[in-house]
């Protein structure tokens, strides 16, 4: 993340998750979500979010808007960042929390995945409700922020 509080316009977010680390509760369904039926992270490792905006809300929070890139496609999405609390650690760097939260439609992704109830109805619903809990640690290396999750600057940011 690279931000300026005297520009917040300007905030820049890249993001990578680990599909790997998914977990739902249940060791069972977390093996069905990353087999070939769904997500297939033997093909597609990681999720990667690219922010094109971020607009600061007058109530603290901020609409977080960009591409996510899943399951090889990229759809353009909208997220909600509320802050939750900002400390500084025993070593003395200033970190943040943030709660992050918003929807997709997993069929704009491919993945199309579905079984029919006995009872009618289906197993799984269109809508995914991504929730995740950030915390940042400020640095003043904002080549950090450009690496890709092996350690390489990306090209486009250097």
């Amino acid at each position: 993340m690279l931000f300026d509080p005297d520009d917040p316009s300007g905030t820049r977010i890249r993001v990578w998750v680990d599909l790997d680390s998914v977990d739902t509760g249940s060791a069972e369904r977390d093996d069905h979500v990353r087999s070939k039926e769904f997500l297939h992270v033997a093909q597609f490792p990681r999720a990667e979010f690219t922010s094109t905006q971020v607009v600061p809300r007058q109530d603290g929070a901020a609409a977080l808007t960009g591409w996510l890139q899943l399951h090889g496609i990229a759809r353009y999405v909208a997220l909600t960042v509320v802050p939750e609390r900002t400390w500084v650690d025993d070593e003395g760097h200033p970190r943040a929390a943030y709660r992050v939260h918003g929807q997709i439609d997993r069929q704009a992704f491919g993945l199309h995945w579905n079984q029919d109830l006995d009872f009618g109805g289906i197993v799984v619903g269109d809508r995914v409700e991504i929730q995740a809990h950030v915390e940042l640690v400020r640095t003043a290396d904002a080549s950090f922020a450009r690496r890709d999750p092996t350690g390489e600057i990306s090209a486009d940011s250097r």
